[in-house]
Protein backbone atom coordinates (compact mmCIF):
# COMPACT_ATOMS: atom_id res chain seq x y z
CA UNK A 1 0.00 0.00 0.00
CA UNK A 2 3.30 2.46 0.08
CA UNK A 3 3.39 2.01 -3.58
CA UNK A 4 2.97 5.32 -5.58
CA UNK A 5 1.35 5.79 -8.60
CA UNK A 6 2.49 7.18 -12.07
CA UNK A 7 0.35 9.93 -13.01
CA UNK A 8 -0.12 8.49 -16.42
CA UNK A 9 -2.42 5.17 -14.91
CA UNK A 10 -5.34 7.37 -13.47
CA UNK A 11 -8.17 8.07 -15.90
CA UNK A 12 -11.30 10.23 -15.39
CA UNK A 13 -14.45 8.47 -14.28
CA UNK A 14 -17.00 9.21 -15.97
CA UNK A 15 -20.69 9.97 -14.76
CA UNK A 16 -23.52 7.52 -15.87
CA UNK A 17 -27.25 7.70 -16.52
CA UNK A 18 -29.89 5.99 -14.67
CA UNK A 19 -31.03 4.32 -17.70
CA UNK A 20 -27.23 2.73 -18.06
CA UNK A 21 -27.29 1.31 -14.21
CA UNK A 22 -31.19 0.26 -14.50
CA UNK A 23 -29.44 -1.83 -17.45
CA UNK A 24 -26.63 -2.75 -15.24
CA UNK A 25 -28.71 -3.86 -11.61
CA UNK A 26 -27.62 -7.64 -12.24
CA UNK A 27 -24.21 -7.71 -13.20
CA UNK A 28 -21.81 -8.58 -10.68
CA UNK A 29 -19.15 -6.73 -11.18
CA UNK A 30 -21.14 -3.46 -10.45
CA UNK A 31 -20.76 -2.58 -7.35
CA UNK A 32 -23.26 0.49 -6.05
CA UNK A 33 -22.67 2.85 -3.26
CA UNK A 34 -25.50 4.94 -1.71
CA UNK A 35 -23.41 7.41 -0.02
CA UNK A 36 -26.01 9.57 0.90
CA UNK A 37 -25.23 12.70 3.43
CA UNK A 38 -25.76 16.63 4.33
CA UNK A 39 -24.19 19.68 4.74
CA UNK A 40 -24.94 22.12 7.69
CA UNK A 41 -23.87 25.94 8.54
CA UNK A 42 -23.71 25.35 11.79
CA UNK A 43 -21.79 22.31 14.20
CA UNK A 44 -22.04 19.42 14.08
CA UNK A 45 -21.72 20.17 10.06
CA UNK A 46 -21.31 17.02 8.69
CA UNK A 47 -24.29 14.10 8.69
CA UNK A 48 -24.33 10.75 7.12
CA UNK A 49 -28.27 9.67 6.09
CA UNK A 50 -27.81 6.15 6.95
CA UNK A 51 -31.77 6.73 7.84
CA UNK A 52 -32.60 7.42 3.85
CA UNK A 53 -30.98 4.39 3.35
CA UNK A 54 -33.12 2.34 5.33
CA UNK A 55 -36.14 3.41 4.26
CA UNK A 56 -35.08 3.23 0.24
CA UNK A 57 -32.11 2.76 -2.05
CA UNK A 58 -31.68 1.45 -5.43
CA UNK A 59 -31.76 -2.36 -5.36
CA UNK A 60 -28.13 -3.85 -4.20
CA UNK A 61 -26.41 -0.75 -3.20
CA UNK A 62 -24.15 -0.77 0.05
CA UNK A 63 -23.89 2.31 2.33
CA UNK A 64 -21.04 4.14 2.98
CA UNK A 65 -20.53 6.98 6.07
CA UNK A 66 -18.65 9.33 4.30
CA UNK A 67 -18.18 11.66 7.70
CA UNK A 68 -16.62 8.14 9.02
CA UNK A 69 -15.86 5.68 6.87
CA UNK A 70 -13.70 7.20 4.38
CA UNK A 71 -12.01 9.68 6.22
CA UNK A 72 -9.18 10.03 8.98
CA UNK A 73 -11.17 10.45 12.66
CA UNK A 74 -7.28 10.71 13.91
CA UNK A 75 -6.79 13.96 12.20
CA UNK A 76 -7.39 16.53 13.32
CA UNK A 77 -8.79 18.41 10.52
CA UNK A 78 -12.65 17.16 9.73
CA UNK A 79 -13.12 14.52 7.17
CA UNK A 80 -9.99 14.46 5.66
CA UNK A 81 -9.17 11.17 3.51
CA UNK A 82 -8.35 8.03 5.42
CA UNK A 83 -5.78 6.38 5.08
CA UNK A 84 -5.22 3.71 2.69
CA UNK A 85 -4.78 0.99 5.05
CA UNK A 86 -8.30 2.12 6.01
CA UNK A 87 -9.57 2.48 2.91
CA UNK A 88 -8.64 -1.00 1.45
CA UNK A 89 -10.14 -2.52 4.49
CA UNK A 90 -13.82 -0.46 3.33
CA UNK A 91 -13.70 -1.72 -0.10
CA UNK A 92 -12.55 -5.02 0.33
CA UNK A 93 -15.08 -5.31 2.83
CA UNK A 94 -18.12 -4.21 0.96
CA UNK A 95 -16.93 -6.57 -2.20
CA UNK A 96 -15.08 -4.24 -3.92
CA UNK A 97 -11.74 -4.58 -5.54
CA UNK A 98 -9.57 -2.96 -7.84
CA UNK A 99 -11.29 -4.29 -10.95
CA UNK A 100 -15.24 -4.17 -9.58
CA UNK A 101 -16.94 -0.98 -11.26
CA UNK A 102 -18.15 1.61 -8.83
CA UNK A 103 -21.34 3.63 -8.84
CA UNK A 104 -21.42 6.04 -6.67
CA UNK A 105 -25.62 7.84 -5.68
CA UNK A 106 -26.28 10.58 -3.59
CA UNK A 107 -28.67 13.62 -3.21
CA UNK A 108 -26.80 16.75 -2.08
CA UNK A 109 -25.71 17.76 -5.15
CA UNK A 110 -23.35 14.79 -6.36
CA UNK A 111 -20.97 16.49 -3.66
CA UNK A 112 -20.35 12.96 -1.64
CA UNK A 113 -20.47 10.32 -4.92
CA UNK A 114 -17.95 12.91 -6.54
CA UNK A 115 -15.84 13.00 -3.43
CA UNK A 116 -16.17 8.78 -3.17
CA UNK A 117 -14.94 9.07 -6.73
CA UNK A 118 -12.17 10.87 -6.47
CA UNK A 119 -10.86 8.85 -3.71
CA UNK A 120 -11.26 5.84 -5.52
CA UNK A 121 -8.84 7.50 -8.33
CA UNK A 122 -6.51 9.04 -5.98
CA UNK A 123 -6.18 4.96 -4.59
CA UNK A 124 -6.05 3.85 -8.37
CA UNK A 125 -8.88 2.94 -9.00
CA UNK A 126 -10.13 3.70 -12.64
CA UNK A 127 -13.66 2.09 -12.48
CA UNK A 128 -15.78 4.66 -10.40
CA UNK A 129 -18.86 6.71 -11.67
CA UNK A 130 -21.28 8.77 -10.21
CA UNK A 131 -25.23 8.28 -11.51
CA UNK A 132 -26.08 11.75 -12.40
CA UNK A 133 -28.82 13.24 -10.51
CA UNK A 134 -28.69 10.91 -8.37
CA UNK A 135 -31.28 8.99 -5.90
CA UNK A 136 -33.76 11.64 -6.45
CA UNK A 137 -33.35 11.82 -9.99
CA UNK A 138 -34.55 7.56 -10.15
CA UNK A 139 -37.28 7.57 -8.00
CA UNK A 140 -38.52 10.89 -10.34
CA UNK A 141 -38.02 8.58 -13.23
CA UNK A 142 -40.21 5.49 -11.89
CA UNK A 143 -36.86 2.83 -11.36
CA UNK A 144 -36.89 0.70 -8.58
CA UNK A 145 -36.27 0.85 -4.87
CA UNK A 146 -35.44 -1.40 -1.97
CA UNK A 147 -35.12 -1.79 1.96
CA UNK A 148 -33.19 -5.34 1.82
CA UNK A 149 -29.55 -4.87 2.71
CA UNK A 150 -27.30 -6.72 0.53
CA UNK A 151 -24.29 -9.02 1.58
CA UNK A 152 -21.07 -9.25 -0.95
CA UNK A 153 -18.12 -11.97 -0.68
CA UNK A 154 -15.17 -9.98 0.55
CA UNK A 155 -12.65 -9.06 -2.45
CA UNK A 156 -8.87 -7.86 -2.37
CA UNK A 157 -8.57 -3.62 -2.93
CA UNK A 158 -5.33 -2.56 -2.61
CA UNK A 159 -5.03 1.20 -2.13
CA UNK A 160 -2.12 2.56 -4.47
CA UNK A 161 -1.77 6.79 -3.77
CA UNK A 162 -1.33 8.81 -6.50
CA UNK A 163 -0.05 12.24 -5.07
CA UNK A 164 -0.38 14.59 -8.15
CA UNK A 165 -4.51 14.65 -7.16
CA UNK A 166 -3.85 15.82 -3.53
CA UNK A 167 -2.63 18.79 -2.80
CA UNK A 168 -1.33 19.69 1.07
CA UNK A 169 -1.49 23.32 2.66
CA UNK A 170 2.14 23.86 1.82
CA UNK A 171 1.45 22.85 -1.73
CA UNK A 172 -1.52 25.52 -2.25
CA UNK A 173 0.62 28.18 -0.65
CA UNK A 174 3.78 27.81 -2.53
CA UNK A 175 2.00 26.70 -6.00
CA UNK A 176 3.45 28.11 -9.16
CA UNK A 177 2.18 31.15 -10.38
CA UNK A 178 0.61 29.86 -13.17
CA UNK A 179 -1.32 27.29 -11.23
CA UNK A 180 -5.26 27.77 -11.65
CA UNK A 181 -6.76 27.28 -7.79
CA UNK A 182 -10.23 27.30 -7.97
CA UNK A 183 -12.77 27.17 -4.76
CA UNK A 184 -15.86 25.23 -5.32
CA UNK A 185 -17.58 27.02 -2.36
CA UNK A 186 -21.31 29.29 -2.34
CA UNK A 187 -20.14 32.73 -3.23
CA UNK A 188 -21.59 33.71 0.51
CA UNK A 189 -19.28 31.78 1.97
CA UNK A 190 -15.92 31.99 -0.30
CA UNK A 191 -16.58 35.48 0.09
CA UNK A 192 -16.46 35.00 4.10
CA UNK A 193 -12.34 34.58 3.63
CA UNK A 194 -10.80 32.41 0.58
CA UNK A 195 -7.16 31.49 -0.38
CA UNK A 196 -5.72 34.28 -2.05
CA UNK A 197 -5.37 34.22 -5.72
CA UNK A 198 -8.54 31.78 -5.47
CA UNK A 199 -10.98 32.19 -8.50
CA UNK A 200 -14.61 31.23 -6.96
CA UNK A 201 -16.86 28.50 -8.92
CA UNK A 202 -20.00 27.43 -6.65
CA UNK A 203 -20.54 23.55 -7.28
CA UNK A 204 -24.01 24.63 -7.49
CA UNK A 205 -23.85 26.48 -10.57
CA UNK A 206 -22.43 23.50 -12.35
CA UNK A 207 -25.25 21.29 -12.07
CA UNK A 208 -29.42 21.83 -12.93
CA UNK A 209 -31.50 22.65 -9.62
CA UNK A 210 -34.62 20.82 -11.20
CA UNK A 211 -33.10 17.29 -12.14
CA UNK A 212 -29.63 16.98 -10.37
CA UNK A 213 -27.63 16.27 -13.28
CA UNK A 214 -24.78 17.71 -14.56
CA UNK A 215 -24.85 20.63 -17.20
CA UNK A 216 -23.83 20.07 -20.79
CA UNK A 217 -20.66 20.52 -21.59
CA UNK A 218 -21.38 23.54 -23.29
CA UNK A 219 -23.81 25.19 -20.15
CA UNK A 220 -20.41 23.94 -17.84
CA UNK A 221 -18.48 26.02 -20.21
CA UNK A 222 -20.28 28.91 -20.04
CA UNK A 223 -20.38 28.46 -16.33
CA UNK A 224 -16.75 29.10 -16.01
CA UNK A 225 -16.53 31.21 -18.40
CA UNK A 226 -18.87 33.67 -15.94
CA UNK A 227 -16.42 33.29 -13.36
CA UNK A 228 -13.29 34.39 -15.80
CA UNK A 229 -12.15 30.61 -16.84
CA UNK A 230 -11.70 29.85 -20.03
CA UNK A 231 -12.12 26.15 -21.12
CA UNK A 232 -9.90 26.50 -23.86
CA UNK A 233 -6.91 27.64 -21.91
CA UNK A 234 -6.61 26.52 -19.06
CA UNK A 235 -3.29 26.04 -17.56
CA UNK A 236 -1.10 22.71 -17.02
CA UNK A 237 -1.56 23.24 -13.09
CA UNK A 238 -5.35 23.21 -11.37
CA UNK A 239 -6.24 23.18 -7.66
CA UNK A 240 -9.87 22.61 -5.75
CA UNK A 241 -10.73 23.50 -3.04
CA UNK A 242 -13.64 24.28 -0.56
CA UNK A 243 -14.66 23.89 2.77
CA UNK A 244 -13.42 19.88 3.45
CA UNK A 245 -12.41 19.32 -0.02
CA UNK A 246 -15.76 17.52 -0.72
CA UNK A 247 -18.00 20.33 -2.62
CA UNK A 248 -14.49 20.65 -4.48
CA UNK A 249 -14.92 17.37 -6.16
CA UNK A 250 -18.03 18.29 -7.62
CA UNK A 251 -16.05 20.88 -9.83
CA UNK A 252 -13.67 18.21 -10.37
CA UNK A 253 -16.11 16.02 -11.99
CA UNK A 254 -17.05 19.00 -13.86
CA UNK A 255 -13.80 19.79 -15.24
CA UNK A 256 -13.48 16.22 -16.08
CA UNK A 257 -16.61 15.91 -18.14
CA UNK A 258 -14.78 18.95 -20.22
CA UNK A 259 -11.68 16.82 -20.45
CA UNK A 260 -9.36 17.74 -17.56
CA UNK A 261 -8.17 14.38 -15.90
CA UNK A 262 -5.55 15.38 -13.70
CA UNK A 263 -7.34 18.23 -11.43
CA UNK A 264 -5.81 18.07 -8.03
CA UNK A 265 -7.77 18.56 -4.66
CA UNK A 266 -6.45 20.45 -1.09
CA UNK A 267 -7.87 17.83 1.09
CA UNK A 268 -7.79 19.77 4.13
CA UNK A 269 -9.43 22.91 2.01
CA UNK A 270 -10.70 26.31 4.94
CA UNK A 271 -11.42 23.78 7.64
CA UNK A 272 -7.69 23.76 7.91
CA UNK A 273 -6.51 26.79 6.10
CA UNK A 274 -9.28 29.40 7.45
CA UNK A 275 -7.90 28.33 11.17
CA UNK A 276 -3.97 28.29 10.74
CA UNK A 277 -3.29 32.16 11.40
CA UNK A 278 0.29 31.29 9.42
CA UNK A 279 -1.97 30.96 6.00
CA UNK A 280 -2.71 34.05 3.93
CA UNK A 281 -6.44 35.25 3.71
CA UNK A 282 -8.70 37.46 1.65
CA UNK A 283 -12.11 38.33 2.01
CA UNK A 284 -14.55 40.22 -0.37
Amino acid sequence: MGKTGAKTQIRFSMIVGSDWLFEHLQDPNIRIVDIRGRVESTEPRYHSEPELYAVSHIPGAVFIDWTKDIVDLEDPVPVNLASPEKFSELMSSLGISNETTVVAYDDHNRMFSSRLVWALRYYGHTKAKILDGGFANWVREGKPADTSVPKYDRKNFIAVPHPYLKKSADQVQFRSSDTLLLDGRRPEVFAKGFIPGAINISHTSLTDPNTGKFLSKDKLQISFQNVGVDIHSLPEKIICYCNGGVSATVVVTALGILGREDISVYDGSWNEWGKDPNRPKDQV
